[in-house]
Parts: structure tokens; C-alpha cells; sequence
């Protein structure tokens, strides 16, 4: 078993004083107030940009879990007409039936298609990049 001390240092390193940490404030330090405030500026679009990122996120489960749920329902409503035909329980007439059920079909494949385009297909806000370079053009106008 060895341990830190059995470590030999290359010869270059004479010291190791400790790892620099994020908040550390002699990690960096500012040569002016425009610096200052660009890196303030950054911290705070990263944290609105992370919250935003974490609110879609969670909107997004939301609306996949209700479609899910209503595509289910339509499936078990269109499984539960069928039983209750071939059981003889309920009668309709076939002319209704080839009406409902490609319509049923299409609405289920539509919301899946919509969920899949829309809800996960695409990003909903611009990159961080996009943020900073609409910043630029609107000051210089």
C-alpha cells in the first residue's frame, strides 16, 4: 500500500499548495469593472438559462404524460366499443363504425406526431449564443 508521501514530485513542481476551487477569490481576478461586470453578466444568463432549461424540461413531462394519458384512454375506449360489439352488448351501425374508428386512428397518430415535431423535436429557447448575439445588435442600433 502506498500512500501520498511514497509519491515522488516531478522536479519542476516544488510546491502543491491546494486545488483551485469555483468560488475561490484568488482564482481570478477582474483587470476592471467592464470585466467585472461581463462575468456577472455571463454567471447571471447561465443561472436564468439553467432554470429555463429545467422549467422546459419539466413542462415537457407534463404534456408528454397528459398526451400519453389521452392517447391511452382513446385506445381503451376503442378496444372497450369493439368488445362490447362482439359481445353483442351494444349494437351500432357499420356505417358509424367505419367513421369512427379511422377518425380515432388519425387523432391518435396526429398527437403522436405532434408530441414527437413539436414537444421533442425542437428546442423551444435560443442558445446561450443566440442570447449574447441579439444583446450585440441591439446596442448597436
Amino acid at each position: 500500500m502506498t500512500g501520498d508521501s511514497d509519491i515522488q514530485k516531478p522536479s519542476a513542481v516544488l510546491t502543491i499548495v491546494n486545488e483551485v476551487q469555483p468560488e475561490d477569490v484568488s482564482a481570478w481576478e477582474p483587470n476592471s469593472f467592464a470585466e467585472w461586470e461581463a462575468k456577472e453578466r455571463l454567471r447571471a444568463y447561465l443561472r436564468v438559462w439553467s432554470q429555463q432549461m429545467d422549467d422546459e424540461r419539466k413542462m415537457r413531462s407534463l404534456y408528454a404524460k397528459m398526451i400519453f394519458i389521452l392517447i391511452s384512454s382513446e385506445v381503451l375506449f376503442a378496444f372497450l366499443l369493439i368488445g362490447l360489439l362482439g359481445s353483442r352488448i351494444l349494437i351500432l351501425d357499420v356505417s358509424l363504425l367505419k367513421i369512427l374508428f379511422p377518425s380515432v386512428l388519425a387523432q391518435i397518430f396526429g398527437l403522436g406526431y405532434l408530441v414527437t415535431r413539436y414537444l421533442f423535436g425542437k428546442q423551444l429557447s435560443l442558445p446561450l449564443s443566440e442570447v449574447s448575439k441579439s444583446k450585440l445588435t441591439t446596442r448597436v442600433k
